[in-house]
């Protein structure tokens, strides 16, 4: 059954998985499709940042009748621009190095830093000389007056100092070509002038050119501080930005690409994280990232982008991501619980081996001790068999002495009995002799008869007669 669960488990994460990627996929297009539908509906996107440096003039006799031409020629763009609602402008009047090079890259991304800007234009006056054309077969009929008016117009990448766009425009004036320097450029009195209609002209092409070319270029700002997960951005709702925006943060690689001349082209940059803002101000406002600044290198001078592109491959690649985590914390969860179960199993293997050699241990002690009493016992039934064996053989020949003491005292008895009475026979005999003689002695004395009997038929006297049933003990005769 649990293997059944893992298996089950198993198929539902591909299932999610397979669910997530489907959904990815239907939802891409859908995100593609949602510019272009806030765009259709009349919802502005955010205003990008342009800076406009002061504008050059090749050949300033052609301006001597023009009133500040360097100035009024940017400022009259940047009120073009600005009229569109696409763009934030601002006027720099700060010159911009004509040839291309390092010094030309470092005074744009200066420039366009100081100003907080996206984009840098720049601008040189080529041509604005007057000429005569004759009229009909050279003579006075149609003749007229045209005065050329020809600029070159240059967009820049404000971070990089990439050139986006070179522009050629001209225009022409006839008739009274001349201004004067009495009607300042810019002016409706200005505009009124023959030239000053022609530059009218211009300067809407030059407009629509640059709102062709940066039409496709993401929105971005500068990141000009950076607070664990917070970052501080230089455009806010003056840019059309507001809370809940989502913006890509791009880090530069602090490694410049070298030309083969040695001249620094760019450097390259790479996505980092998503900045959602939280906080819009009119100059600047309040982002969050995903994860900490320190960890991606986010830092001051890095670029937040509004790039719908961008925002898609990275939330693809967080969710990826995040897949990526659950699916390791899943497997991590997994492998502890495993180790848990394999630790587990080898805990109950050795307290099961322990409780093994614990019971070996009690039943080998049990039999050594049960070997021990037995023995014990056996050494004492052993020692008490002796000891009733010592105890019956000392009997025995305590018996035995006792028994050749007895028959030895016995024999003694009877020898002493036997020697007794043979002294008692002895003594007897003896006493009867002595009887016999004493008793003898007086009738010889008297009839003067000899003896002729033994002592042994001698007559007792009649004083010693025998009582019966009295034994006379009579005193054994030491030899």
């Amino acid at each position: 059954m649990l293997i059944i669960a893992h298996k089950d488990l198993r198929y539902a994460a591909a299932l999610m998985a397979l669910f997530c990627m489907t959904f990815f996929l239907c939802a891409a297009p859908v995100a593609r499709a949602e510019p272009q539908t806030a765009q259709a509906e009349g919802v502005a996107a955010a205003k990008k940042k342009i800076a406009l440096a002061q504008f050059d003039v090749a050949n300033t006799q052609h301006v001597d009748d023009i009133s500040n031409i360097y100035d009024g020629l940017p400022l009259a763009l940047s009120s073009r621009l600005e009229a569109s609602g696409e763009f934030l402008t601002a006027y720099t009047a700060r010159p911009v190095p004509a040839e291309a090079g390092e010094a030309q890259r470092n005074a744009i991304t200066q420039i366009a830093g100081e100003a907080g800007a996206q984009f840098l234009i720049s601008g040189m006056v080529v041509n604005a000389g007057t000429r005569h054309e004759k009229g009909f077969l050279g003579t006075a009929l149609g003749e007229k007056t045209v005065r050329h008016i020809e600029i070159e117009l240059a967009v820049y990448d404000g971070v990089t100092g990439a050139r986006l766009l070179l522009r050629r425009l001209n225009e022409q004036a006839q008739d009274k070509v001349k201004v004067g320097n009495d009607k300042p450029f810019g002016s409706s009195i200005f505009f009124e002038t023959e030239l000053g209609q022609a530059l009218n002209r211009l300067l809407d092409v030059a407009a629509t050119d640059i709102r062709t070319a940066l039409e496709k270029v993401p929105f971005s700002a500068h990141i000009v501080r950076a607070e664990e997960k917070k970052v501080f951005l230089d455009a806010g709702s003056d840019s059309l930005l507001k809370p809940g925006d989502k913006l890509v943060a791009y880090v530069r690689d602090t490694t410049p690409i070298i030309g083969l001349k040695g001249s620094v082209l760019g450097v390259t940059e790479r996505v980092a994280d998503m900045v959602t803002l939280t906080e819009v101000q009119p100059q600047f406002s309040i982002g969050e990232l995903t994860e900490g600044a320190t960890k991606h290198g986010i830092r001051a001078g890095s670029i937040a982008k509004i790039d719908p592109d961008e925002q898609r491959a990275l939330m693809a690649k967080q969710i990826a991501a995040q897949q990526m985590a659950k699916a390791e914390q899943e497997a991590k969860a997994e492998a502890e619980r495993v180790k848990s179960e394999q630790a587990a199993q080898a805990e109950a293997a050795r307290v099961k081996a322990a409780q093994d050699a614990k019971a070996e241990a009690s039943r080998i002690k049990a039999e050594k001790a049960q070997a021990k009493a037995k023995a014990a016992a056996e050494a004492k039934a052993a020692k008490l068999k002796a000891a009733q064996e010592a105890k019956t053989r000392i009997s025995a020949a305590q018996k035995a002495r006792d028994r050749a003491a007895r028959l030895k005292a016995q024999q003694e008895a009877r020898e002493e009995a036997a020697r007794v009475k043979n002294g008692k026979k002895a003594q007897a005999a003896e006493a009867q002799a002595q009887a016999a003689a004493e008793i003898v002695a007086p009738q010889v004395a008297v009839s003067g008869v000899p003896e002729t009997q033994s002592g042994a038929q001698a007559v007792e006297p009649a004083s010693v007669k025998k009582k019966p049933g009295v034994l006379l003990k009579l005193k054994p005769i030491m030899p």
